[in-house]
C-alpha cells in the first residue's frame, strides 16, 4: 500500500509541467507568434519554480495543516525561492544581456578593425557616447573568438512570479 504522503509529490510536479505548458501560450497570446522552445527555457511567464513550490506548500497546508513546522520550512523555502527566481536571477539575465551586447560590440570594432587598411577604423560617435573612447582591438582575442551567447532570460519579473504564485495554488488545490 502506498503512504498518503507519497502522493504529496505529485501536485508540485504537475504545477511544475502546467507552469512550463502555459509559457508558449502566454507568448502566442502576448507576442502572437508561437514557440515551442519556450517551454524548456528558464524565466518568462509563468514561473515553473514559484509554481512548484508554491504547489508543495499547499499541499503541505491542506496534508498536515497550519500548525506543522514542517509547513513553515516549506513556507521559507518558497519564499527564498520567489525571491531569487526575481532578484538575482532577474539581475543575472540582465547582466547577461549587458556582456552580449559588450561581446557583439567588441566583435564588431575587431572586425573593423581587422578591415581597415591603416588599422584604424572610423567610429561614429554619437552625443551619448561623446566623451567615451572606444576600444581599440586590433587583433581579437582569444576569449572573444568562441565565445557564447548567455542566456538572457534566466530570472523572472514580479507579475511573472505571481502567475507562477497563482498556478501552484491552483494545481495544489485541484490536485489535493
Amino acid at each position: 500500500m502506498i503512504h498518503p504522503s507519497a502522493y504529496m509529490w505529485v501536485a508540485p510536479l504537475v504545477a511544475m509541467v502546467v507552469a512550463q505548458g502555459l509559457k508558449p501560450l502566454y507568448i502566442m497570446i502576448a507576442a502572437r507568434s508561437w514557440d515551442w522552445r519556450q517551454v524548456r527555457n528558464s524565466g518568462g511567464m509563468p514561473s515553473s519554480h514559484t509554481a512548484l513550490v508554491t504547489a508543495l506548500v499547499v499541499e503541505l497546508w491542506l496534508r498536515y495543516g497550519g500548525g506543522d513546522p514542517v509547513l513553515g520550512i516549506g513556507c521559507f523555502v518558497a519564499m527564498v525561492v520567489m525571491y531569487d527566481a526575481a532578484g538575482v536571477r532577474w539581475q543575472t539575465g540582465r547582466q547577461a544581456a549587458v556582456l552580449n551586447r559588450l561581446l557583439h560590440d567588441l566583435r564588431g570594432q575587431a572586425d573593423s578593425h581587422a578591415d581597415s587598411a591603416d588599422g584604424k577604423s572610423e567610429l561614429s560617435i554619437s552625443p551619448e557616447t561623446q566623451g567615451i573612447r572606444p576600444l581599440n582591438v586590433v587583433k581579437v582575442p582569444w576569449w572573444l573568438n568562441d565565445w557564447p551567447v548567455l542566456n538572457e532570460q534566466v530570472g523572472h519579473k514580479p507579475t511573472e512570479v505571481i502567475g507562477g504564485f497563482i498556478v501552484g495554488v491552483i494545481v495544489g488545490l485541484i490536485i489535493h
